[in-house]
């Protein structure tokens, strides 16, 4: 069970690339990030545009275009990339499927589920891009945010 949607998946990584990529100063298009990351374009445009107008992304149109960081990555937690993709989900769900599960009415795993929900949220409030930054550079050989490197190759884009 994943406890983030697809779109925060992929937004979090896209915003990882270019977070590495934050010295160059370019735009980066939307494309040639899916193709390096392994992500449908279409699905990762649309991705990109609610961090836009949240002010994490900046956007240009034309040649040279594309999307940057509006900010340094240290000021960006992967709850607020998390936050922009998940407008439409409700209250957290019952680990175990009931209809309804609140203190009141509790499900088997319903405590451990809070517990380990409340710790998740807030590793997300404290990670920053900058984090997964020195992920990256500590740890290569992870492939992240692109993806396992074929081995005896270590990727740096």
């Amino acid at each position: 069970m994943n406890p983030i949607s697809r779109s925060t998946e992929y937004a979090v990584r896209a915003l990882t690339y270019l977070a590495q990529q934050r010295g160059d100063g370019r735009y980066h298009l939307a494309r040639e990030m899916a193709d390096k990351l392994g992500i449908p374009a279409p699905f990762l445009g649309k991705i990109l545009q609610p961090l836009v107008t949240r002010e994490v992304l900046e956007s240009q149109r034309g040649r040279n275009g594309g999307f940057r960081l509006a900010l340094e990555p240290k000021d960006v937690p992967l709850a607020r990339i998390a936050e922009s993709q998940e407008t439409n989900r409700g209250p957290r769900g019952c680990l175990l499927g009931q209809a309804e599960c609140s203190d009141e009415r509790a499900c088997p795993m319903h405590e451990y589920w809070k517990v380990a929900a409340d710790a998740f949220e807030a590793k997300m409030e404290k990670t920053t891009l900058a984090d997964l930054v020195a992920f990256c550079e500590n740890k290569p050989q992870s492939g992240y945010p692109c993806g396992t490197p074929e081995p005896g190759k270590v990727s740096v884009f």
